[in-house]
């Protein structure tokens, strides 16, 4: 403990790291022991700060659906893209395969370099987890190194965060949650705007009453997925109008050349 002081500058440690937990049914007090060569300081109190830690995201694993290209490469796909945290690779068998991984965000998007690796699975042990930023991923693929792929393929699984969707409702249930339509404008509120920060104080939003899934209902299909709104739409058309000037001013100078070259053709013959 320190508290030193000259002129403007001021010297303060007084905060002691601790790795406990107090509680009234377990430790309840703390016992500060000064050295007996050091004159004792006057302590007016001792405040306990907790530690503050966000809570960690509960996460849930997708496993991917392989396809096998060829002896060399082999592409994993889920069925829509995930925002994807991590990456786990599993060996069916004992040993070790170099690869280079890549991935893409759509099925018509252009592949992306993601990392090269060596998978192994020995003596019940694998390769680590590969840590992704959360961005949308559509595929994984893996071509070998130098290597051929083994007759049964890895297991690819990818890990990303539980999201919570709180709605208020309004009438009696059923509900109809519709989701998917690209073209959609957007509705969401803070959850302030919901659960006002006074009411959670008192009411976590996990003790809220849950709803429970049914049946599956096919809305738009699967046109709505990539739907554009009328804003998109609107920004296309001025894009196409946009190049289509442009190429009309590349054709009218063509053209102008071109009878520029006729004209000087024809002075230089006569």
């Amino acid at each position: 403990l320190m508290d030193l002081a000259r002129d403007s500058d001021r010297l303060k440690m007084d905060t002691i790291s601790a790795d406990l937990t107090l509680s009234a049914d377990g430790n309840r007090y703390l016992l500060l022991i000064l050295d007996a060569q050091s004159k004792a300081p006057a302590l007016n109190s001792v405040t306990a700060l907790a530690e503050r830690r966000e809570p960690e995201s509960t996460r849930i694993e997708l496993d991917a659906q392989a396809n096998k290209i060829s002896d060399e490469e082999a592409v994993w796909r889920w069925a829509r893209p995930q925002p994807l945290t991590s990456l786990r690779i599993s060996m069916a068998s004992e040993g070790v395969l170099p690869v280079a991984l890549s991935w893409r965000s759509g099925e018509k998007e252009a592949w992306q370099p993601l990392t090269k690796t060596v998978l192994y699975r020995l003596d019940g042990k694998r390769s680590e987890d590969i840590q992704l930023s959360g961005q949308p991923v559509e595929a994984v693929r893996i071509t070998t190194i130098n290597a051929r792929l083994p007759t049964s393929l890895p297991a690819i699984s990818g890990a990303r965060d539980k999201y919570q969707l709180v709605f208020n409702t309004q009438g009696k249930g059923p509900y109809m949650l519709a989701w998917g339509n690209r073209a959609a404008l957007k509705a969401d509120v803070a959850l302030d705007m919901l659960i006002p920060p006074s009411l959670r104080k008192t009411q976590s939003v996990n003790d809220l009453p849950l709803a429970v899934a049914q049946e599956d209902v096919m809305l738009g299909g699967e046109a709505r997925l990539t739907a554009t709104s009328a804003t998109e739409q609107q920004s296309s058309w001025k894009t196409l109008l946009v190049w289509g000037a442009l190429i009309v001013g590349v054709l009218v100078l063509a053209l102008m050349a071109w009878r520029i070259w006729r004209e000087v053709k024809k002075s230089g013959s006569v």
